[in-house]
């Protein structure tokens, strides 16, 4: 039984590779990048954006988002799940190659006291994720990118309701990172700037 599964699904384990591939690149950058040789791409925009420490719920939706994004189009749309892969992996990768040739960080983090869990959740992305290796934002790019994806997916073509609300989320995942001044206004926008590249890559060499 098992082994049926996995033949059925084994298109899967590309997710798990590429995962582990990404991951390892990621952090082998962030401890060869300080913020004594990078760019910083907060802007006098970023002064008129409040820090709110609430925001973390969306932000760490983002994971969340991911895998049940990945799990539907594996088991549910194999078209999809090849659009999804050619969307994130290209994209992702994209934005190492970009963090090694251009290394980038911000300087927007606050003095923060943990005075409740929200705090204490920004607190934690802070020590996990340095404030470097920013733009564009991997955050936002993914957020986009899957959400529009899945509603290109034939089984959700449809259902506008799961539509909007991944439209939604997106949009709050992307507001988010500046809200938790986990990134600059710049990031988004470079980021979203690569998500048309990609897409567009996409629709002319795949038909995406």
């Amino acid at each position: 039984m098992m082994k049926a599964f996995y033949k059925k699904y084994k298109h899967g384990m590309y997710v798990v590779y590429y995962m582990i591939f990404y991951l390892c690149f990621f952090f082998i950058l962030e401890s060869f990048v300080s913020t004594d040789n990078v760019v910083m791409t907060s802007t006098w925009i970023d002064n008129y954006i409040p820090f709110n420490e609430y925001f973390i719920i969306p932000y760490v939706l983002w994971f969340v988002f991911l895998f049940c994004g990945f799990c539907y189009v594996i088991f549910f749309d194999t078209s999809g799940f090849k659009r999804t892969c050619f969307y994130l992996f290209t994209g992702m990768t994209t934005c190492l190659i970009i963090y090694v040739i251009y290394p980038t960080a911000q300087d927007l983090r606050p003095v923060l006291t943990n005075d409740n869990i929200f705090q204490q959740l920004v607190s934690f992305i802070y020590f996990v994720d340095t404030p470097t290796n920013v733009c564009p934002s991997i955050h936002v790019y993914n957020a986009v990118m899957l959400a529009f994806s899945l509603v290109k997916c034939d089984s959700l073509k449809n259902k506008k309701v799961i539509s909007i609300f991944l439209i939604i989320l997106a949009f709050f995942i992307c507001l988010s990172t500046v809200m938790i001044k986990q990134h600059a206004f710049l990031d988004i926008i470079f980021a979203l700037i690569l998500c048309v590249i990609i897409y567009a890559i996409g629709k002319w060499k795949f038909n995406f």
